[in-house]
C-alpha cells in the first residue's frame, strides 16, 4: 500500500512538471487549435481540420526557431521570444489558479502561486525558443594555446 502511495505521489509531480512543460508550447498549440476550429467552420472535414491544426502549430514553432536563430537584432530576437513567452505565462498562470484552486479559497495564495507559475513557464518557453536543442561536439585535435602546436592528446617528446 505504501508503494503505491509513492507511486501515486511520484505520477502526480510527474504530470504537474509535464503540464507546465507543455504550457511553454502555449502558442503553438493555441495556433493549432484555432486553424483546426477555423477549418470545421469553413466545412472541412474533420480530418483535415486536424492535420491542417497540427501543421499550423508545429510550424508555428519551427518558424519562431528558425526567427530566434536567422534575426541578430536583440531586440526582435526579444520580441520573437516574448511572441512564446506571454501565451505560456498566461496558461502557467491558469494552470496554477485551477491547481491550486482545489487546496484552497485563498485569493490572494492563488494569485501568489499563479504568479509564480507564470514567471516560471515563460521562462521556459523563452529558453525553449531561445536556447539551440543541442551542444556543439569538441574537435578531438585542438590547438594548443601554450605552444601554438596541435595537441593529440599524447605526450610531446623535446628530442
Amino acid at each position: 500500500m505504501t508503494f503505491l502511495l509513492i507511486l501515486g505521489a511520484v505520477a502526480g509531480l510527474y504530470m504537474l512538471a509535464l503540464l507546465f512543460r507543455l504550457a511553454s508550447y502555449a502558442l503553438p498549440v493555441y495556433t493549432g487549435i484555432g486553424c483546426a476550429f477555423l477549418l470545421l467552420r469553413h466545412d472541412y472535414g474533420h480530418l483535415a481540420a486536424i492535420a491542417g491544426g497540427l501543421s499550423a502549430g508545429i510550424s508555428t514553432l519551427l518558424l519562431g526557431q528558425y526567427l530566434i536563430a536567422l534575426v541578430r537584432s536583440p531586440l526582435l530576437r526579444s520580441g520573437i521570444a516574448l511572441l512564446f513567452a506571454i501565451p505560456a505565462a498566461i496558461a502557467g498562470f491558469q494552470a496554477a489558479h485551477a491547481l491550486g484552486s482545489l487546496a484552497t479559497d485563498d485569493g490572494a495564495l492563488l494569485a501568489v502561486f499563479g504568479s509564480i507559475a507564470a514567471l516560471a513557464t515563460s521562462f521556459s518557453a523563452w529558453r525553449s525558443v531561445t536556447m539551440p536543442r543541442h551542444d556543439t561536439p569538441v574537435p578531438a585535435n585542438t590547438d594548443d594555446s601554450v605552444s601554438g602546436h596541435a595537441y593529440a592528446g599524447r605526450a610531446m617528446s623535446t628530442e
